[in-house]
């Protein structure tokens, strides 16, 4: 009779490496390589046009030269009055 831990053991075991297949795999075929970019991806240019209070002036004049003139927000967006 085989203790109860044994399979438990070996199911843990048998998940975790395929965890780290997958892993592996992933950072093989470049999916970690530009995750800057890839976090940017659900933005739409203007978004990183408007103007939030929330931000630093060195932060607000960095992405003024990246992505132009800042405008102030609608109503609703990005922490505009709503």
């Amino acid at each position: 009779m085989i203790p109860s831990s044994v399979p438990v053991i070996l199911a843990t075991a048998a998940l975790t490496l395929l965890a780290a297949v997958v892993l592996a795999w992933a950072y093989w075929r470049g999916f970690f390589d530009n995750l800057d970019a890839q976090s940017r991806v659900i933005f739409e240019p203007k978004d990183f046009q408007l103007e939030r209070p929330w931000e630093t002036p060195v932060e607000r004049l960095e992405r003024e030269m990246s992505h132009g003139k800042l405008v102030d927000p609608a109503p609703g967006e990005w922490g505009g009055a709503s």
